[in-house]
């Protein structure tokens, strides 16, 4: 609200206390049977009652023609406020009711305060008694269950500060308002129109729109009915507290004549909230007016009988995308560096939300003024990925260097191709036109199979760090619910977090969550777990970002997954070439004491079997070996001890003499 409407407003509100003070002055007068000093405040009464006229935009008006209240109400309305605030009525409010009125104005004292004697007191008590907004929603509230015409009211702070002018929404509910320049492409266009379109045809549907979290859902809502939205974010704030948050949402739609929104309503359900469900459900009914609602998780059950309007909304293309962070940069005195925001919006298929709370915490990396390219940026974007994954997926520190890695080839070969697939996805699928080929997501997905240890999440981890991105790792025990629909939408807060963020996500042993789906469907279990198989398959398709998926049994891997695979590279079990490599650089650090006895060719020809993680495990106790020893130097007998115990625990069996030079004294 504009500063001459508040100062309007809080007039207004002062001039009702002042009224209703010289009521009450009237009213101790005529107790008092002073009759010439009842006349002298019925003068003054009749001069203020002149000056109490209200324009049309002021608050009380303006909730008056929301709730259709009658003069006779608003007075009402108004004795209540004025009793509730101005401390100078108490005494009169004792002396026409008893003790009992400190505790609030009730219809009966009101008609002996305002001198009512028709058969409008009745009516105004009925009015309070019987459910009504006002009373609903806390606006006025009942401190005692007497007798509707004996029951005290006082008014709420919030209806207090809404009539002297504040225009805000009570945390954590806040306003939305379209944007002064938009940049929807020609598809969020479209869709900003079919809701308009719904929105014409009925002035009380419930539109659903869904789509990613930050993408801009809420502002193609304000577009489309060109209002303010008061909003809800049901991803933000604590189940127990769902309950008279909903009704502060109604509470604020009324008093500041915005459309209620409820964003991201997916997270209040699921088979183990049913009382929110059934909450939330019996809002919607109850609403009977125009409510908007975003879902990340099409097809939500929101619990309502009420008929809905399901919307897709889509993340713009690449050309909005890079408006939108030019426009962003500006807006904190930066500047972009050329030719790297294309690049930028391609890589990160994010929404204005995500983009400006990236851009947020860029200024305060960096001073006012700096030239902003895509490593600033994109360092923006990581600082707030943590928080949307609540979790679900923990960040990995990449230690290892390619020169740690000791792989075939042909192995080699093919990771080399999956790096340059995704470093130059943005030239061949933007400048060269191949978009329009590819039926859903242009993200990369790829299997890794092979026998434990062979190196395959060491490689996820050096393709994130040649690619400048995050590794994160998906947390199975936390995603995996048994209740239906929850494992769903934590995949899909892990994978909206990390697009927004563009990390690589890693499902490690993923044969638990992709595994062959089952024509034989014997009961529930096999139908769910089939449905969670499709919609994981449905989201590795539609991710724009990297994914990559390990696992040591590869026939376990659904098929349909193989099929929308970028790559399926398989890590061999190392020749022993290879693994002699292994032995010396797991055994070299360049501060380690190493004795010159060591044959790397002979411990890769002992022991066969060993993986490059058994070679791993077996250098590092050998090394402990020696240092418990007291051992000048770790020699090549330590390394043979620490890989027969490592052999034993891979269940190999090994004789007493195999690669034993000399006894070790007990």
């Amino acid at each position: 609200m504009a500063g001459s409407d508040r100062s309007d407003a809080r007039a207004a509100f002062e001039r009702r206390l002042a009224y209703t003070y010289q009521l009450g002055l009237r009213a101790g007068a005529a107790l008092d049977k002073r009759d010439e000093l009842v006349a002298s405040k019925r003068e003054k009464l009749g001069a203020l009652e002149r000056d109490l006229h209200e324009a049309d935009d002021l608050p009380m008006p303006r909730l008056a023609r929301q709730l259709g209240l009658a003069r006779e109400q608003v007075e009402l309305l108004w004795a209540i406020v004025a009793c509730s605030v101005d401390g100078r009525l108490v005494p009169f409010l004792e002396a026409l009711g008893g003790a009992h009125a400190r505790r609030g104005l009730s219809p009966s004292v009101y008609a002996m305060l305002a001198e009512v004697t028709d058969d409008s007191v009745a009516r105004l008590a009925h009015w309070l008694a019987t459910p009504n907004p006002l009373v609903a929603d806390g606006l006025l509230v009942a401190t005692e269950q007497a007798s509707p015409a004996a029951r005290a009211y006082v008014a709420s702070s919030r209806l207090v500060s809404f009539l002297v002018g504040e225009r805000h929404a009570i945390e954590p509910l806040r306003m939305a308002s379209a944007p002064p320049e938009l940049l929807h492409d020609a598809r969020q266009a479209a869709t900003v129109d079919a809701i308009a379109g719904a929105l014409s045809r009925s002035d009380a549907a419930v539109i659903v729109i869904e789509g990613p979290m930050g993408s801009g859902r809420l502002t193609a809502a304000t577009c489309a009915a060109d209002t303010d939205l008061v909003v809800l974010d049901l991803a933000r704030v604590a189940t127990e507290r769902i309950g008279e948050l909903l009704i502060a949402l109604r509470r604020e739609s009324l008093l500041l004549g915005a459309i209620p929104a409820l964003a991201n309503a997916d997270h209040a359900l699921g088979d183990d909230r049913r009382d929110q469900r059934r909450m939330l459900g019996d809002f919607i009914d109850g609403l009977a007016r125009l409510l908007f609602v975003t879902v990340t998780v099409p097809g939500a059950d929101l619990g309502t009988t009420r008929p809905l309007v399901r919307i897709p909304w889509a993340v713009a293309e690449t050309a909005q995308r890079a408006a939108m962070w030019e426009r962003a940069v500006r807006s904190i005195g930066g500047a972009t560096v050329a030719g790297e925001i294309d690049a930028l919006a391609h890589r990160y298929r994010v929404g204005p939300a995500a983009i400006q709370r990236a851009v947020a915490s860029v200024k305060l990396l960096y001073p006012a003024g700096a030239e902003l390219g895509e490593r600033e940026l994109v360092e923006g974007l990581r600082h707030n990925i943590a928080e949307q994954l609540g979790g679900l997926a923990q960040r990995v520190d990449v230690t290892q260097a390619w020169e740690d890695l000791v792989i075939a080839e042909d192995t080699g070969d093919q990771i080399a191709a999956l790096i340059g697939r995704i470093r130059h996805a943005h030239q061949v699928l933007d400048r060269w036109g191949y978009r329009r080929k590819i039926a859903r997501g242009a993200g990369v997905a790829a299997l890794f199979s092979g026998r434990p240890g062979t190196g395959k999440t060491m490689v996820a981890g050096l393709i994130a760090k040649e690619l400048d991105l995050e590794l994160y790792q998906v947390d199975l025990s936390k995603v995996v619910s048994k209740w239906v629909g929850e494992t769903e939408k934590n995949l899909a807060r892990v994978f909206d977090a990390a697009e927004e963020g563009h990390a690589l996500l890693l499902f490690d042993e993923a044969d638990a969550l992709f595994g062959q789906r089952s024509s034989d469907m014997r009961g529930a279990t096999d139908r769910y777990a089939n449905l969670e198989v499709n919609y994981l398959l449905q989201r590795v398709e539609a991710f724009g970002g990297i994914t990559i998926l390990t696992t040591n049994m590869e026939t376990a891997i659904d098929a349909a997954l193989k099929r929308r695979l970028a790559a399926h590279i398989v890590f061999a079990t190392p020749e022993e070439d290879e693994r002699a490599l292994l032995w010396r650089r797991h055994t070299t650090t360049g501060s380690a004491p190493i004795a010159a006895d060591i044959d790397h060719a002979e411990l890769a020809r002992v022991f066969p079997n060993m993986s490059g993680a058994n070679i791993r495990n077996a250098a590092l106790s050998a090394a402990f070996l020696a240092a418990a020893d007291g051992a000048a130097k770790i020699t090549h007998d330590y390394l043979v001890r620490a890989a027969r115990a490592e052999y034993r625990s891979m269940g190999h069996m090994v004789s007493d003499t195999a690669g034993v030079r000399t006894r070790r004294r007990l």
